[in-house]
């Protein structure tokens, strides 16, 4: 228990009880008189030889009562303290000095009272026998709780202080004397106890320099006014690490309106400072993607009409927020909505509103400039416990520059099918009307070789077979050419291909070939691909024709066909829809290869890398194959290496 100092007399009390001069009546009614409670103990026989009247002021029993309790002292003491105030009589007996100590004694009605006692011995004893003792005792209970509560409410204020990165201090200006509660030492980092005493001008050594000026001034300018203030600013802690401080301080004036006391709280909010920082920084940062992306953000309030918009769509609409003094409500949005679109928009916003869902649309808007701008606009129903409609959130961007470019990419689109479609009427066109004259030059140059070439000399026999080279050279671009035409106007459907019974067929139709060139050819298992089979298998003829083609002079060719799906990450480096399943057919064969910086040449129409006469063709093969990958989907690609061949890799979608 918590002391409180107060000093009782009563050594002229033992004085008198010693003495045994007087009646014992008057000394009895002198002890009653006294304000504390008196009791004597006869340690010799342990009990209690007299108590005073003022136990029944003072623990509430009647004076029969206290008759019954045959001085027993545990009817008095309270039972838990029982064994220390036995302890306290050891102590007295045995020594020539006064003793003080706090018990507690039993009340009638409030369970316990603390007395602070007074304890002395009473007399001599000449024969050895413990002495009687004198006790004096005074009820301290209100004294006590009073600190008892004093020191809960300075650990509630302590712990306050601490759960809220908070302190108090007071300065006294007659003084000069500066007072902080724990909570001050714990901000800056220190302790009472290294400290008990707060020298002049040292809270502001800790005050970072960018913000001393600002502090001292307004300390300064709430004594002239003795107003309170507020003042946020940064300190360095004993540890060095910086807080950012909110600080208020209250003057205390005097009757004549003089300050004569400066009492303050200082608050770390360090957090919230980063979190306003962060705050700005993301609102700045949401400005200028806004900006940059051309679009805003919208919150409309179903019980105010009202809506709320972003910066971006004040800058989108053409207005300065600061100089819009109308409210901006549903109705002000909707005249901007040109009148063509203005009741579909509003149409589309009560939908929303009735069943509660998302909604998109585009529209078009007169901006505060008189700007005609084309707009999407996004957004998302927000219900309250109810169930009732209570917000509309979304967004609105401008979509004008890329209606635009929609528009005219569409016109290009639609430009570039016109071209292409007259390109490939006039190819096919072309290359049929073509065949007739290149027939009879074909037929008159065979029945002039076989009815007048004994006629001819050496250089005419050469002229004509160079003429019927050339025609025959002829006929074979423009069959191509048609091949490549009847690509692009194929419009079959697709259909499952089974590879494996198809490529039967394509060496089938190499068999000629193959038998003369000796290939071996190595067919690994093949896929199911959606496609057209006509083209499917004209583009493995090509393929195919090729490697055989351009087989190392004193090597037969060598050729390995394989399959398999592309990896996630592989249609990620081709810029392919994650969701659909590739298939890539592998062409491998160890030819005369070319070189890499070529690849995209090799698939141009009429492009060669070697002369008619070392390997004969028409230049088409290849073309015809990225044109029939292309129909399908997909694409073709190589990689070679001069002499060491070829690898044709088709990419086309397992199902369209």
């Amino acid at each position: 228990m918590t002391a409180v100092n107060e000093t009782i007399p009563i050594q002229p009390l033992r004085a008198l009880l010693s003495s045994g001069d007087g009646n014992e009546v008057l000394v009895k009614q002198i002890t009653d008189l006294f304000p504390a409670l008196i009791y004597v103990y006869d340690m010799e026989k342990s009990r209690i030889r007299y108590v005073n009247r003022r136990i029944s002021d003072m623990l509430g029993y009647s004076w029969e009562e206290v008759g019954t309790w045959k001085e027993d002292l545990s009817k008095m003491v309270y039972e838990a303290d029982i064994s220390a105030v036995l302890s306290k009589f050891e102590q007295i007996s045995t020594g020539e000095d006064e003793c003080v100590f706090e018990c507690r004694l039993n009340h009638k009605d409030q369970g316990y009272r603390i007395f602070k006692t007074v304890g002395t011995t009473l007399g001599c004893s000449g024969d050895g026998k413990p002495p009687s003792l004198l006790l004096m005792a005074q009820d301290i209970t209100e004294q006590v709780r009073a600190v008892q509560d004093r020191e809960r409410t300075r650990r509630l204020m302590d712990d306050t202080e601490q759960m809220l990165g908070m302190g108090m201090w007071t300065y006294d200006r007659t003084t000069g004397k500066t007072e902080w509660t724990d909570g001050m030492y714990q901000l800056l980092g220190y302790t009472r106890e290294e400290m008990p005493e707060i020298e002049d001008g040292f809270f502001y050594k800790h005050v970072t320099l960018d913000d001393l000026a600002q502090l001292r001034k307004n300390v300064r300018e709430a004594i002239r006014t003795g107003k309170e203030c507020r003042t946020d600013f940064s300190v360095d802690r004993r540890d060095g690490k910086r807080l950012y401080i909110m600080a208020t301080t209250k003057p205390v004036l005097d009757e004549a309106g003089n300050v004569i006391r400066l009492n303050g709280i200082n608050r770390d909010i360090s957090d919230q400072y980063q979190q306003l920082v962060e705050y700005r920084a993301n609102k700045e940062f949401q400005k200028e993607t806004e900006r940059m992306l051309n679009y805003g953000m919208f919150i409309w309030n179903a019980d105010s009409q009202m809506l709320s918009w972003s910066d971006g769509l004040f800058e989108l609409f053409e207005y300065d927020k600061s100089d819009l003094e109308l409210p901006i409500t549903l109705r002000w949005f909707l005249n901007h909505v040109v009148d063509d679109d203005r009741e579909r928009v509003q149409h589309i916003l009560e939908e929303a509103i009735t069943h509660r869902n998302e909604f998109e649309m585009e529209y078009s808007i007169l901006t505060g400039k008189g700007k005609l701008k084309i707009v999407n606009t996004k957004g998302s129903v927000v219900v309250d416990y109810r169930n009732i409609p209570s917000r509309i959130i979304g967004n609105t961007r401008d979509i004008t520059h890329l209606k635009k470019v929609e528009v005219e990419l569409q016109r290009n689109i639609r430009e570039l099918n016109r071209s292409n479609k007259e390109l490939e009427e006039f190819a096919y066109a072309a290359s049929h009307d073509l065949q007739e004259p290149l027939r009879k030059i074909t037929t008159f140059g065979s029945r002039l070789s076989n009815k007048f070439a004994d006629l001819l000399d050496d250089e005419g026999k050469m002229y004509l077979n160079r003429m019927q080279a050339a025609t025959e050279h002829m006929r074979n671009l423009i069959e191509n050419l048609l091949e490549l035409s009847r690509v692009s106007r194929n419009k079959q459907p697709f259909e499952p291909v089974d590879m494996n019974q198809l490529i039967p067929e394509v060496l089938n139709d190499l068999e000629l070939s193959i038998e003369e060139q000796q290939a071996r050819i190595k067919v690994g298992p093949l896929p199911v691909v959606e496609g057209i089979p006509s083209l499917l298998r004209q583009l493995l003829i090509n393929i195919l024709s090729n490697s055989i083609k351009f087989h190392k002079p004193d090597e037969s060719p060598r050729i390995e066909i394989s399959a398999r799906r592309l990896t996630r990450k592989e249609k990620e480096e081709h810029y392919l829809p994650p969701s659909t399943a590739y298939i890539q057919i592998d062409v491998q064969d160890h030819g005369i290869g070319f070189d890499q910086e070529y690849e995209q040449r090799i698939f141009q129409v009429f492009q060669r890398l070697h002369g008619k006469s070392a390997y004969p063709g028409s230049g088409l093969g290849l073309a015809i194959c990225k044109r029939i990958a292309e129909r399908h989907n997909g694409f073709i690609s190589a990689v070679g290496k001069e002499g060491e061949g070829a690898l044709f890799s088709i990419i086309l979608p397992e199902k369209h």
